[in-house]
């Protein structure tokens, strides 16, 4: 019978898939401009970067558009979650990537194709979609331990705190919530207007 396990474990599927697309694209688009004699230049060649970059930003948006059923039907697919640290570390995790997915994006649509061509900032556009990953691959790693009792990380050494978590008080969080939404609206509306790079 399908069951919420199976649904979740699908879509864990998509977002993940995609994101390792995203990522694997915008890194290759970094490495091209700090790199570009790299493979004899032909990593940096334009129509390799326009189709990593257009790979990159399909991937992110797929992915984030899955994320959300992804992590709500993990939760409906995980047994005994009451109190469990590691549901509330999934959540906080899915949300660290879903910020630094959002931000791959946002600074790529807003400043377009042309964000490569800089080195600064293509550094900064590949160290997100890394940073973006690696939360993601946090978040599905707790997940197979809440829904099959095992991880992509127990083979590793090492890996990100999981297994305790802080509460707030949710008056506190909602505080914090409203805090970050005035800070959007204020970054949007009274900062900078970000201008697109042209593409030389």
């Amino acid at each position: 019978m399908f069951g919420a396990a199976t649904f979740h474990a699908a879509m864990a599927e998509v977002v993940v898939g995609t994101m390792v697309l995203a990522t694997i694209c915008a890194v290759g688009c970094t490495i091209a401009t700090i790199f570009p004699n790299i493979a004899g230049g032909r990593l940096s060649s334009e129509r390799v970067m326009v189709t990593m970059d257009k790979a990159s930003i399909a991937g992110a948006l797929l992915g984030l558009v899955f994320m959300p059923i992804a992590a709500l039907s993990g939760s409906f697919a995980a047994d005994n979650v009451v109190n469990n640290a590691l549901l509330y570390n999934k959540f906080v995790y899915t949300g660290l990537a879903f910020g630094f997915w959002a931000s791959f994006v946002i600074g790529r649509v807003r400043l377009g194709p042309g964000v490569w061509q800089h080195r600064s900032l293509s550094v900064l556009q590949g160290a997100t979609a890394a940073m973006a990953m690696l939360m993601t691959t946090m978040a599905s790693s707790i997940g197979g331990k809440l829904v099959r009792g095992e991880s992509l990380f127990d083979i590793m050494p090492v890996w990100l705190p999981s297994d305790s978590a802080t509460v707030l008080n949710p008056v506190f969080s909602a505080v914090l919530l409203l805090v970050g939404i005035a800070s959007l609206v204020v970054v949007f509306r009274l900062g900078p207007k970000a201008e697109r790079i042209s593409l030389d």
